[in-house]
């Protein structure tokens, strides 16, 4: 089997590797999020979905919801959800290419969004030039960032990844922004 399709579970014995429910789902998702962000209802995902769809699939907008609440970001997708009063609204977009992906924009400021240090020290060469980012992480109960000089951005992530190794979320702004305003806790 190949790797992309296993996902980890703790049974007797230890660890061992079972196939993913819906193993052809994350291509299909990775090849709607293509062509730029997403956004919409699950049920109008799960009607967007139909054309890729190959059997096992999720069977409801529910099934699918919950796919992605739980493996998505493994497979280099980014999942926001919010409610508008009246609907559950998800925002889905590919964050596995780092810079090249379609980022999800908040209201007033865009970023690069990378789901570890890794997928951020590999997209590093794509953000030469001269000027300031503003380097935030995401640790579920609280947010860092710190604003430095592009040619710092090296350092300053070595230092951050070695001193906080598992993030749920590594987001750069071009530019001093303050990230409380642009990415707040909720």
């Amino acid at each position: 089997m190949q790797e992309a399709n296993l996902w980890q579970c703790y049974g007797v014995g230890g660890w061992w590797a079972m196939p993913h429910r819906y193993p052809h789902l994350p291509a299909a998702l990775l090849g709607l999020l293509e062509v730029g962000a997403w956004q919409g209802t699950s049920t109008e995902l799960y009607r967007e979905l139909e054309p890729y769809r190959v059997e096992p699939w999720p069977a409801n907008p529910v099934a699918l919801s919950l796919w992605l609440k739980h493996h998505a970001e493994a497979h280099g997708i980014q999942v926001e959800a919010h409610h508008t009063g009246e609907r559950r609204v998800l925002r889905l977009a590919r964050v596995a290419n780092g810079l090249d992906s379609a980022t999800i924009p908040p209201d007033n400021a865009a970023f690069w969004s990378f789901p570890t240090w890794l997928a951020l020290l590999e997209a590093l060469p794509r953000l030469e030039g001269s000027g300031e980012v503003t380097l935030a992480f995401d640790l579920e109960v609280s947010r860092i960032s710190q604003t430095v000089p592009t040619g710092w951005l090296p350092q300053v992530v070595e230092r951050w990844a070695a001193q906080y190794p598992q993030p749920r979320e590594v987001r750069v702004y071009p530019g001093a922004v303050e990230v409380s305003t642009v990415w707040p806790l909720f």
